[in-house]
This record gives structure tokens, C-alpha cells and sequence, in this order.
């Protein structure tokens, strides 16, 4: 949301955008060059994150809000052409973190079920999107060893799944897994997964 004494940007005029989903900060730069805004940011914040695709004609604000969609980011009016790109706001409470548990139960089970999802010799990071009735809508690997493969392995094997019961209200989204990789020797029948909502 854009602060209500924001007035100068709730009055731009619309633009035609056609941003694709990809690195965010590469997606961020797209934008600022269409829309003539800066933007001023922590390059961390944008490490292993993607924006959501933004296409057609729209308010820069709107369109900025679309793109950082899904990021656990936000952007700030900080001047007439300025915005501020900072972490939301994190609303985790207990129900959350109990649901969190159930995640981690739930898709832990899923992924010790295929040899292609079980860990391997690295730690991955996945990003889990949850909707309204339970089921894990979306999955995205940040950062995989061997991109399309593994991830197409990971979304095949939880997409749709439920989780058995149904988010909390506000759920903050998208949830990050750590899925931890084995120790030589160690016997792969079982994940280590910690989830969390994203920073």
C-alpha cells in the first residue's frame, strides 16, 4: 500500500509494461528504465528472489506493487519519483508457526517418498505458496544445482498436495523450506526441512 501523502505518484499516468517473471533486481532495473522512477533498495534483499510478470498498461505504482508480488517485499513512496524497496511487514504468530510445523510434517513425507526429491549432497531453499483450501499452489527452487530438472522434480512432486488443514488467516507468503542435505554415509530415507515465512 502507498502512503497516503504519496500524492504526486497516485496521479502518474498510466504506462505499457511488459516485464517478464525473472531476477528481481534485473526486473527492478526494467522498471525504473520504462517508468522513469527510482528506486532505492538493499541488493541483498533481491538475492534469490524473482518478480512476477507485469504486463500492459498501468499506473507505475500499480505496476510496481504487481511486480514485487509474491516477493515478501514492498515499495515505499520516498519522494515525487522515488520508492524505498523494503521487506514487508512480518505477522507471524503462534497459529502461524504452528502451521509452519504442519508444512514442514506434511512435505517432509512428500519428498521422502521419491528418490528424485530426496536430499542430495547440497542444501536447497524452496519457496512454497500455499492457497486458501490448503493445497501448495506453487513451488519454486531458489538457486538449484541443476535448475530445470530439480525444480520440475520438486513442483511435480508437491504441487497440488494438501497439507491436511487450512492456512491461518494472513498467512505471510511465499514460505520458505530449507531442505538439508545428507552427510556421506548417511542413510537418505528421510528430509531435514526447516520453513519459515519469508523475510
Amino acid at each position: 500500500m502507498l502512503p497516503a501523502h504519496d500524492a504526486a505518484s497516485q496521479e502518474r499516468s498510466p504506462i505499457q509494461f511488459a516485464i517478464t517473471a525473472q531476477p528481481l533486481a534485473t526486473a527492478l532495473d526494467t522498471f525504473s528504465i520504462a517508468s522513469g522512477l527510482e528506486l532505492y533498495y538493499d541488493g541483498a534483499l533481491a538475492v534469490g528472489r524473482r518478480s512476477s510478470a507485469v504486463e500492459g498498461r498501468l499506473a507505475p505504482e500499480v505496476a510496481l506493487q504487481e511486480l514485487l508480488a509474491g516477493s515478501g517485499l514492498v515499495a515505499r513512496a520516498t519522494g515525487p519519483n522515488s520508492f524505498t524497496i523494503k521487506p514487508a511487514p512480518r505477522l507471524t504468530s503462534a497459529r502461524h508457526q504452528t502451521y509452519f510445523a504442519a508444512i514442514q510434517g506434511r512435505v517432509s513425507q512428500v519428498l521422502c517418498a521419491r528418490a528424485e526429491t530426496r536430499p542430495g549432497d547440497v542444501d536447497l531453499l524452496l519457496q512454497l505458496w500455499v492457497a486458501s483450501t490448503g493445497a501448495i499452489q506453487r513451488v519454486q527452487l531458489l538457486d538449484p544445482p541443476n535448475a530445470g530438472k530439480e525444480e520440475a522434480a520438486f513442483a511435480t512432486a508437491l504441487r497440488g498436495i494438501s497439507i491436511g488443514i487450512v492456512p491461518p488467516a494472513e498467512l505471510p507468503q511465499p514460505v520458505v523450506m530449507a531442505v538439508l542435505a545428507r552427510s556421506k554415509g548417511e542413510r537418505a530415507g528421510c528430509v531435514d526441512v526447516a520453513a519459515t515465512a519469508v523475510r
